[in-house]
């Protein structure tokens, strides 16, 4: 389960460079953490560039699965919900290669079973937020895109 570094550096004319580091494989995520930090202590000692941002991709062994007859990466679902204290603002996102069997013969797809549990991970209370760290309080539905 090894990861890499992703460095995006400037330098004083605000022109920018990405550099990508592999990591080898730790124990924690904190000590990938803390080998991110002691790189970018060292990388800072070498260059004149300054550091804009890094972000740390963690490779996850073993939960990979396989695309089923008559994937498509063209075909998806789009999701729509209120935000959580949005004040009746909406947000959307994409179901990526939407299951044709969660579809209905309208082009809805429900918002039950599967579909509800994934989506769930995009509200108040999931793991994951939309753009912007937003959040969704209610889905209002899903539908096949065009």
């Amino acid at each position: 389960m090894g990861g890499k570094l992703g460095l995006v550096l400037v330098d004083d004319r605000k022109r920018t460079t990405a550099r990508s580091y592999e990591m080898e494989t730790q124990a924690l995520l904190v000590d990938y953490v803390t080998a991110a930090q002691a790189l970018i202590t060292a990388l800072e000692a070498v260059t004149d560039l300054g550091l804009l941002r890094g972000s740390i991709t963690i490779n996850l062994a073993g939960e990979e699965f396989a695309a089923q007859t008559d994937a498509n990466v063209d075909v998806g679902g789009t999701a729509s919900g209120f935000v959580t204290d949005g004040d009746g603002s909406k947000a959307s996102m994409r179901i990526p290669g939407v299951k044709m069997s969660l579809v209905g013969d309208d082009g809805v797809i429900a918002i039950t079973g599967a579909v509800a549990t994934f989506l769930a991970m995009f509200e108040a209370a999931g793991a994951f937020t939309l753009a912007k760290g937003k959040t969704i309080a209610s889905w209002i539905r899903a539908t096949l895109d065009k």
